[in-house]
């Protein structure tokens, strides 16, 4: 295959809920297309988290185009049931998977692109679709380097349930859901200090009878772009749905809320509010950074190195990303709005490929 006649019209890089929606948006196209996916099964990625993950929007709102998620509509699936899912609708829009084929390199060449996959194979394509998300590799701080060798630390995903650490006291650093949810599970037999940072907003699971995340769809929120007043705002506010994780409700379990990390040495560790602690382990739920370095163009990077894109479309219009935390909506990293972003960058690439059969 020769650079001026790829293999492939689009690439999808990543094989989650952002890839698999890319590809059922381009199953009702002609373009030739694969979707590269690292994991031996679609949805291992959910099937490796934390053993009691349940998703904060109900069924209704977690599925992707064209495939309900089987049970109550009104329920809250597990990652289990999210990662069975996923591998179903792949099934059913019978989509062309390369399973176990993570990708450790994508250039430019002269007809588009080439990915090269962790075993040496190459695949050329006229464009590629990164749908690999923006949660790639754990932003643990560099204060953690000065915790005793004795003291395990762990990412989310590393930790599985509370039996996999020893008996005594854990710090879990970081406020957001997974952090609060894993300081939640871990009080049953471990004492817990949850060390938060800015101020957090938790709304309500249901307003009236009806899940928050049917009031954002009835009210337009959830497809309130991110350049508008509303989806600005809540940009900035950050929240997320779960009373039951409200810092007094954690509190009254048994969860010693604290300041930010300030310092840490040997097993003990000072927080921003003058208290301190010896800790004899740490989950650090201080969320996620880009995962650049095998994407070598430096086009589509900014001078920190981190992706540059409007709406999903980078500066070089046939590279394009999905599912990134908005990338334009609310939903656009959730089940519920990520087929959106998926029809849009459809169009936008049909009308490049268009415009260039024209010329």
């Amino acid at each position: 295959m020769t650079q001026n006649s790829p293999e492939l019209d689009v690439l999808i890089i990543g094989g989650g809920q952002a890839g698999l929606a890319m590809g059922s948006r381009l199953k009702e196209t002609s373009f030739r297309f694969r979707i590269a996916e690292r994991h031996p099964r679609v949805g291992d990625s959910w099937r490796n988290r934390y053993a009691s993950l349940v998703l904060f929007t109900p069924r209704s709102y977690s599925a992707l185009p064209g495939f309900a998620v089987p049970g109550d509509p009104e329920g809250f699936p597990t990652k289990d049931e999210m990662a069975d899912y996923l591998e179903a609708y792949a099934e059913r829009f019978e989509l062309p998977l390369a399973l176990e084929s993570g990708i450790r390199r994508l250039e430019r060449t002269e007809g588009g692109f080439r990915a090269t996959t962790e075993a040496g194979e190459p695949i050329d394509s006229r464009a590629v679709v990164l749908a690999t998300g923006a949660f790639q590799r754990p932003a643990i701080p560099p204060i953690s380097k000065g915790l005793a060798d004795e003291v395990p630390q762990l990412a989310p995903e590393d930790y599985k349930t509370p039996g996999q650490l020893a008996a005594g006291r854990v710090l879990v650093v970081g406020d957001g859901a997974t952090g609060r949810q894993i300081a939640l599970e871990l009080t049953d037999n471990h004492e817990v200090l949850l060390a938060a940072g800015r101020p957090r907003r938790v709304s309500p699971d249901r307003i009236l009878g009806r899940s928050v995340f049917w009031w954002m769809d009835k009210l337009g929120v959830i497809r309130a772009s991110r350049e508008s007043r509303i989806g600005n705002y809540l940009m900035k506010a950050d929240p997320f749905p779960g009373k039951r994780l409200e810092l007094d409700e954690l509190r009254q379990r048994g969860v010693d809320v604290v300041g930010r990390v300030t310092q840490a040495g040997g097993k003990r560790v000072s927080f921003a509010d003058g208290k301190a602690a010896e800790v004899d382990a740490v989950v650090w739920a201080t969320g996620y950074r880009d995962d650049v370095d095998w994407v070598e163009i430096p086009e589509v990077k900014d001078a920190q190195g981190n992706f540059l894109h409007y709406r999903g479309v980078s500066p070089l219009p046939y590279l394009c990303f999905v599912g990134r935390s908005w990338q334009w909506t609310r939903g656009s990293a959730l089940f519920a709005g990520v087929g959106e972003d998926a029809a849009y960058l459809t169009e936008h690439l049909a009308d490049l490929f268009d415009r260039r059969a024209a010329a």
